[in-house]
């Protein structure tokens, strides 16, 4: 990083510039009478420094102007609050404000067709760092630029990070993400680059990011307001200056105006409004906008409401992208400025919604712009996942040929496959980010007995990678699923007990897939007359978020129904009616037989000219004629959460009972013993209410730590939730805490999520946790009856599946990409069927099926084998 502090002078404070502006005045009076004023006004004038310079052309790139390396004309040039333009021949001269902050810079913003240096940390020398200039002081600040005829390119690619914190695998994410054989352009973080803005911090980040191959643009998230050392914005926002650069700036690529800017809310907001609106007004007449900033706009726990003015600006211009962090959770959606998508990035260090850190490679072209998420530490997998490697299946009932494929840093084009040794390959088609498919062939292969299949992809680099197996086609039938119990909304019921009313031996064979574009996360099928429901997520976009109706019998789609929002929960069925929360704050009920919505609920608009954020992350529950549902917004009634009963036939609000969250809070409810209980905002903190009238009786404690992230289970008078790999125990009367317990292990998911809702059986509970592990705890002491370790590690690894137990037998999903089902008694494995990505989502019982969601979108169904 540049400095100049051979230019001489810190900064005055303003008492002495007062004494010295007062003895100043003083001798000049002494002296003269008559030139008082002016020598006065001379020194007043003196609040700022003159900074001149040039911007050039250097075509050698050695850092110096040489002989012949003109001037580029037309450049603006800032200190954050005034900008210049450079005359005909590159010179510029601008008057900067030494009281503004303490560390002074200029800096510039970078025109298409030439790049700037990067230092050895990557960062990207647009700036100048000048030190601390004193009032008139003169300093001089030049911009060598290199010629870079790809950035005059329309069509580009950059790679998207977000909240990368102090994250001890940042260094290798950044490898992973410059090895892609894409010809990427740059790579840019969405803020939080650490965690307290100390000076240990950014060099640790500035080390990381020195791993890129790339510049690496960052932008300013809340965690950079340094608070050791004053209270004022210069002061707080020091460190992120001294280290990586002005809090707001712009550059161009292509036909694309990149503007980069500090909403965390401790910013002057008018000097930069006013700097944001002369950039663009110089630079996004005719050029396409994208956003860069930390806080999200459209959501509660974002950007204070004084930045909902920025929509009106950017909506002058063809503003197409807007690209955000902070919830460390993804999500896209086209609320905040007309005509542009808002989409929030996940963080690489640890993620709330659940989701895999990940990370984008955003793709430009002239026309328009794609920003696919891609999770990190996936090398080249490939699974056959039907017909699953070891099965038996009958020759009559075999379908089709599927297998998932995946790899980071690039994305899978084709996949083949062959069977019995055959010299041609059969193409296969692609549905979501995962998974290929082909119809099974015809009668040659249908032979009862062994036979081997070959799967090969092959990804946009032209890196090849296969895997084979075995398997055996019997005689007979084939298994069909026979629907029984309904398993209606989260954990089967009510309570969210997990347990089955029907008996599913582990003796399983897969009968069907319905595959969808989207994702499955941590929200779960649920089965009612024979129809099973799932919620999916759109990690990119709007296209993907949707409820699907699906036949138990046949896997075949009956229905399915758009939302405005990603269905992070899981759905709930009543009375003929389908409810599903939409990330966005809605609360969905459809048609159960024909998917028509007949009802919604929405918090109420903010008045003008705020803009109302909204969300509810988590799944309803329903009893008695009401669905309960939370959700916060922020403003109004629901600013601290809010919950909702509601009549599940016309979606009016039989009472509304405010929970006590200032962030992220809204919870899945749970209904037993005259109570609604749910969780809310901070790790394992409870709230219950009366259901009959809403009233709170009372609120737990909150002493496990971590964020709220699990759902409760309340069984035999106690009300149980996890939390920061732990579980805990409570009286469901008082919210007196009786026990609780860690898993002992190191959590394989960074920030120790435990979403898993325990299964509760008699005596004993039956827990997931992020270290891996699924255990069994005795539910009156929290005593370990038995503990077993999943397999997984690195990026997957660790348990967020809720457990269902179906008679002796407990059926769960694991990040390690397997379902298992273990021995009730003694945890031992005793099936399970490799599916090759996370299963987060927790599996419904009905009948003689095991129904279970996964990250590649689809929905599994597992039958009894005849």
């Amino acid at each position: 990083m540049g400095t100049a502090d051979n230019l001489g002078a810190r900064r005055t404070p303003p008492w002495v510039r007062r004494a010295l502006l007062a003895g100043t005045c003083a001798m000049a009076a002494l002296v003269f009478v008559d030139p008082l004023r002016p020598v006065v006004a001379d020194v007043l004038d003196l609040a700022a420094a003159d900074v001149s310079g040039v911007v050039y052309e250097d075509r050698n790139a050695n850092g110096t102007r040489d002989d012949g390396e003109a001037g580029i004309s037309g450049v603006t040039v800032s200190d954050g609050v005034a900008v210049v333009t450079t005359d005909d021949a590159g010179r510029y001269a601008i008057d900067l404000d030494v009281d503004r902050r303490i560390t002074d810079i200029v800096f510039i913003t970078k025109p298409a067709g030439y790049a700037v240096p990067a230092d050895q940390y990557k960062t990207p020398q647009f700036y100048r760092d000048l030190g601390t200039l004193a009032e008139g002081a003169s300093a001089q600040a030049d911009f060598g630029l290199r010629p870079d005829p790809k950035s005059k390119s329309d069509n580009f690619t950059f790679a998207n990070v977000a909240d990368t914190h102090v994250n001890p695998n940042l260094a290798a994410q950044l490898e992973e993400i410059n090895s892609t054989s894409q010809n990427l352009a740059f790579v840019q973080v969405s803020g939080d680059l650490t965690n307290n803005a100390t000076d240990s911090e950014f060099t640790f980040y500035r080390n990381a990011t020195a791993a890129s191959k790339l510049p690496v643009w960052p932008a300013v998230g809340n965690h950079e307001y340094f608070s050791g050392g004053g209270t004022t914005y210069a002061a707080r926002i020091e460190n992120y200056r001294r280290y990586v650069g002005p809090e707001w700036y712009s550059f161009d690529y292509g036909n694309r105006h990149f503007i980069v800017l500090e909403n965390n809310g401790g910013a002057p907001f008018d000097e930069e409004l006013t700097w944001a609106r002369n950039d663009l007004e110089r630079h996004a007449g005719k050029k396409r906008v994208v956003v860069l900033m930390h806080q999200p706009m459209n959501v509660p726990f974002g950007a204070p409401s004084s930045y909902d003015a920025y929509a009106s600006v950017f909506e002058k211009y063809r503003t197409e992208l807007v690209l955000v962090g902070h919830e460390h959770s993804n999500q896209a959606d086209n609320s905040w400025v007309k005509g542009a998508r808002h989409v929030q990035t996940n963080s690489s260090s640890y993620t709330i919604d659940h989701s895999p850190r990940g990370f984008r490679y955003v793709h430009m072209t002239g026309k328009g712009s794609d920003n696919p998420f891609r999770m990190y530490g996936v090398q080249r997998s490939l699974t056959i996942t039907s017909p699953g490697p070891g099965s038996e299946i009958s020759a009559q009932g075999i379908r089709e040929i599927q297998v998932n494929a995946y790899h980071t840093a690039d994305e899978v084009r084709q996949v083949r496959y062959r069977l019995d040794g055959s010299r041609s390959w059969a193409p296969m088609k692609k549905s979501g980010d995962f998974t290929w498919y082909a119809p099974y062939p015809g009668k040659a292969s249908r032979s009862v007995g062994e036979h081997t299949i070959e799967v090969e992809a092959i990804d946009d680099g032209g890196k090849r990678w296969t895997k084979s197996g075995t398997f055996k086609l019997r005689e007979g039938a084939p298994a069909t699923i026979t629907a029984g119990a309904d398993w209606p909304q989260f954990h089967g019921d009510e309570t969210h007990s997990g347990v089955a009313k029907d008996v599913l031996a582990p003796n399983l064979e897969l009968a069907w897939t319905y595959r969808t574009p989207g994702t499955i996360l941590t929200g779960s099928p649920v089965v009612a007359n024979g129809v099973a429901y799932v919620g999916t997520r759109d990690e990119n976009g709007l296209t993907n978020n949707a409820v699907h109706a699906i036949d138990m019998k046949t896997g075949k789609r009956i229905w399915s129904a758009p939302t405005e929002a990603s269905v992070h929960g899981t759905p709930a069925v009543a009375d003929g009616l389908v409810f599903a929360p939409a990330m966005n704050g809605t609360l969905h009920a459809f048609d159960a037989k024909t998917g028509e919505q007949r009802w919604k609920v929405s918090p109420d608009e903010a008045a003008a000219p705020s803009i109302q954020r909204k969300y509810s992350y988590y799944s309803p529950a329903v009893a008695d004629g009401r669905v309960y549902w939370p959700y916060q917004s922020r403003i109004g009634k629901g600013s601290r959460g809010l919950l909702m009963a509601l009549d599940t036939k016309t979606g009016e609000t039989i009472w509304e009972s405010p929970m006590t969250g200032a962030t992220m809070s809204d919870g899945t409810p749970v209904v037993a013993n005259g109570k609604v209980y749910v969780g809310n905002e901070t790790a394992d903190r409870i709230i219950a209410y009366d259901v009959a009238t809403g009233a709170q009786r009372w609120v737990s404690s909150a002493v496990l730590g971590g964020w709220q992230d699990a759902s409760p289970t309340v069984a035999g008078g106690r009300i149980f939730v996890g939390s920061n790999n732990r579980v805990i125990a409570r009286d469901a009367q008082t919210g007196a805490d009786l026990w609780n317990y860690r898993s002992p292990g190191s959590s394989q998911i960074p920030g120790n999520a435990t979403s898993a809702a325990p299964a509760v059986v008699g005596d004993t509970l039956y827990m997931g946790f992020p270290d891996g592990r699924v255990t069994a705890l005795n539910v009156e002491t929290g005593a370990v009856v038995w503990s077993v370790l999943l397999p997984g590690s690195g990026y997957q690894g660790g348990v967020l599946s809720a457990p269902a137990v179906s008679g002796d037998t407990v059926y769960v999903g694991s990040n390690g990409g397997k379902v298992y089902a273990l021995d009730r008694a003694t945890g031992t494995e005793q099936w399970s069927y490799e599916i090759g990505t996370w299963v987060a989502s927790g599996p419904a019982i009905s009948g003689d099926a095991l129904l279970v969601g996964a990250w590649d979108g689809n929905l599994y169904a597992f039958t009894s084998k005849e």
